[in-house]
């Protein structure tokens, strides 16, 4: 366990996994303050920058590949805290903040967060990236707030959630900038601010950048923070509009993580919010499901098919043009179904639906993290899992599964 000593205003970068005690005098992590005794402990996929704000102590257990490096005098950090002193002094509502992978937009939004909560504001962080999300789970768009300045945006609370259903932004923007407008409108509604807008790393083609681009247009916030040498004068036609752009390299030396490591990180969010989750179990019948064509079908009565189907029928359904059926099958006759008008025929294999991943929703709009275990079709029931106790409207399906490790495989649905 080594001892650390720092003379006032000293800079470290540390790499966890790590963790720091406080023998004695204080130290700044991205504005949280931690004085005697006081401990942080630094996760394996994070690294922070450490400002002694005075002489200071520190006891630090290292394993594994955590580092200790000192901060070169061109690190974005310094300019990063000469922005926080400019903005901080503003009235701002909407700040949004883009750039690269890994290149420092969650670690610059914690600085953020506690800087304008130190400054007596009511700041809330929107986490806009449903493949790496901080907040809230993978796949949701989430808003969260504190009282209390944080290491990291993951202690945030979350207030409320909304359910994109994938990790892959590509597919959902219209969906993702709906989202974050209508979560921006009901944190200005709660009246926190000012709204602080964290975004995915999805820069590194035209489309992501063009993204990014209706997300600034649709939400017209007063900053945009870019990070990264990617972006270098992308955004800055935008200071015609009134806006103030900054631009923020990113740091020269960054751990940048693997898609394995990914993944890791969005096992572990599936698990904060539903390893320990309870049994739920819904009427089939009187619950909207969402995201399933089997169930968005008109239930058909099970002998007007039967007799051309080898197998067992569970459930049958249609839309127009297509027959759906939920069994053991092995065989169907797809000229007389094609005389019944089904040009096509979608077989779901029993039991296909277990540790598919989703959303239950609240009168009011608001979505919470589920796993779905079964749709029993003999009782008319749908079992899941969601630590969401209050009344449930509706069920929304995502094309993600669970594994027994809480990592995903995509299945059709």
């Amino acid at each position: 366990m080594p001892l650390i000593r720092l003379s006032r205003g000293e800079l470290l970068r540390v790499y966890g996994p790590m963790s720091i005690t406080v023998k004695s005098g204080c130290i700044d992590i991205y504005g949280k303050t931690l004085c005697d005794s006081e401990k942080a402990v630094i996760h394996k996929f994070r690294n922070y920058i450490i400002e002694a704000i005075s002489d200071a102590e520190l006891d630090v257990v290292m394993i594994n590949e955590s580092q200790i490096q000192s901060v070169d005098a061109s690190d974005p950090y310094l300019r990063k805290r000469e922005i926080l002193v400019e903005i901080s002094k503003e009235k701002y509502n909407r700040i949004i903040v883009v750039g690269c992978i890994d290149c420092g937009k969650t670690s610059f939004v914690t600085m953020l967060f506690n800087a304008f909560l130190k400054s007596g504001g009511k700041p809330c962080v929107i986490d806009g990236d449903v493949g790496q999300a901080d907040i809230g789970p993978p796949g949701f768009i989430t808003l969260g707030s504190s009282e209390n300045t944080v290491l990291w945006i993951s202690e945030l609370k979350p207030l409320a959630m909304r359910f994109i259903g994938d990790i892959k932004p590509q597919y959902h923007t219209q969906d993702i900038i709906s989202k974050i407008k209508e979560l921006t409108e009901l944190a200005e509604r709660l009246d926190l601010g000012p709204v602080i807008i964290d975004t995915d790393g999805w820069v590194r083609d035209e489309s992501g950048v063009i993204h990014k681009y209706n997300i600034v247009n649709e939400i017209k916030p007063d900053v945009v923070l870019v990070l990264g040498d990617e972006l270098k004068g992308v955004f800055e036609k935008y200071k015609r509009l009134g806006l103030r752009v900054y631009e923020i390299s990113a740091p020269v030396y960054r751990k940048t993580r693997s898609r394995e490591e990914r993944r890791q990180i969005r096992s572990l969010k599936y698990r904060e919010f539903l390893e320990k989750a309870p049994l739920v179990k819904l009427p089939l019948d009187s619950t909207l499901v969402e995201g399933l064509p089997l169930l968005q079908g008109v239930e058909l009565d099970l002998s007007a098919v039967a007799k051309f189907v080898e197998g067992k029928i569970l459930y049958a359904s249609r839309l127009p043009g297509t027959l759906y059926i939920y069994g053991s099958v092995k065989n169907y006759n797809a000229d007389e179904l094609k005389n019944l008008g089904f040009d096509r025929v979608k077989i779901y294999v029993e039991n296909f639906e277990k540790n598919l991943y989703c959303a239950v929703t609240d009168s009011n709009g608001n979505y919470y993290p589920c796993v779905l275990v079964k749709i029993d079709f003999e009782k008319r029931e749908i079992v899941l899992k969601t630590n969401y106790t209050g009344s449930i409207r509706a069920v929304k399906l995502s094309k993600i599964k669970l594994k027994e490790d809480y990592t995903e495989e995509y299945v059709e649905v």
